[in-house]
């Protein structure tokens, strides 16, 4: 079944044509260190976070269905992201209300009310609609980085990207999983493909949810040395993960640590879980000292994880490193089965 954007697609070409804006609505400020272009990017990149936002808690409104919550809170993050380096770089926020569908630029409220009727048509076409967004994010943002010199820009946007190619790939599943074939929408097919890769055959299980039952250690036996710590917070509808791992590369011969191997590393993730996934945020901690609180340690944003589980004793973890240009699946299984009841259990309806 092939999917027609023909109307998306001329109404992108019609803003695309017409340039990023000089200047938004109510005479938005440029004073800052950016040129015009770069500035123009920033503030256009603000708005399309929220669009994508705005359109999945909406399409999650008419389907139900967890992908969508779960995208739309990593869309948060990427709106607040934006917005911090708005505030660093002293440009006006062209965002006039956090209220969904409302945007101060016209062209932003009409193609969010064709997302949104696209969307609302079937349960494939709303897929098809969050696919088309992250094509449109990926694009975007490997134009904008392109357009700045500026390092703080660069690392968001990356960031951004790394996001946007996980969502594409979240996706791209479902609409696998409903018999289909993935069609690129604005990008290159060989683009999209690379992009995808062989992530469609990690199908989500959407009748399973996240619960406290999962906190555990996780591992890929055929990986032995590493592994995850994950612990889940229904109360705050958290998760939080430790993964235990090592450099890509062995460090040279003769290079030691004071405390363990120069090559070992430990990333974390966290954010918020909706259904049987979630969207994470990867931070590479360095600087601290053993057991001292001082020197601080710095915490860098460095990719993405979509955490996704099939069951109470297996999930995957999907990750996008771009600062080490590395993407791929690990599939996850628990060091021990002791906590599976307790797991199961809690994924039981609650009885009235």
């Amino acid at each position: 079944m092939k999917h027609c954007a023909a109307c998306l697609i001329i109404l992108l070409a019609t803003l695309v044509a017409s340039g990023l804006p000089a200047a938004g609505p109510g005479g938005i400020s440029y004073d800052s260190d950016l040129d015009a272009t770069e500035a123009a990017s920033l503030v256009h990149m603000r708005d399309e976070e929220k669009l994508a936002r705005d359109t999945y808690l909406t399409l999650y409104d008419r389907w139900g269905e967890p992908v969508f919550a779960t995208i739309a809170e990593s869309e948060q993050r990427h709106m607040d992201a934006m917005l911090t380096m708005l505030v660093r770089y002293g440009i006006d926020d062209p965002v006039p209300s956090d209220d969904v569908g409302v945007f101060g630029d016209e062209s932003f409220t009409t193609l969010f009310s064709q997302l949104v009727s696209r969307g609302e048509q079937s349960l494939l076409d709303a897929y098809y609609t969050g696919a088309y967004i992250e094509e449109l994010d990926i694009g975007d943002l490997r134009d904008a980085i392109e357009a700045t010199d500026e390092q703080p820009l660069t690392n968001a946007y990356t960031n951004l990207l790394a996001g946007s190619r996980n969502h594409l790939r979240a996706f791209v599943a479902h609409i696998v999983a409903l018999g289909y074939e993935y069609d690129a929408q604005l990008l290159d097919q060989a683009d999209v493909d690379e992009i995808v890769g062989d992530f469609p055959d990690v199908i989500p299980n959407e009748g399973f949810t996240m619960n406290s039952g999962l906190t555990d250690t996780w591992f890929y036996p055929a990986m032995p040395g590493q592994g995850f710590s994950i612990s889940v917070f229904p109360d705050q509808q958290q998760v939080f993960l430790a993964w235990f791992t090592f450099d890509t590369e062995l460090p040279a011969e003769g290079v030691s640590a004071n405390l363990g191997n120069a090559g070992q590393r430990w990333l974390t993730a966290q954010g918020k879980y909706v259904g049987d996934s979630a969207e994470l945020a990867v931070y590479s901690s360095s600087g601290g000292i053993f057991d001292s609180a001082q020197p601080e340690p710095v915490h860098d944003v460095i990719g993405s994880i979509l955490l996704q589980f099939d069951n109470c004793s297996a999930g995957s973890v999907i990750y996008d490193l771009p600062t080490i240009d590395r993407a791929g699946v690990v599939p996850i299984e628990r060091v021990a089965p002791d906590n599976v009841t307790n797991c199961q259990r809690n994924n039981q309806p609650a009885s009235n």
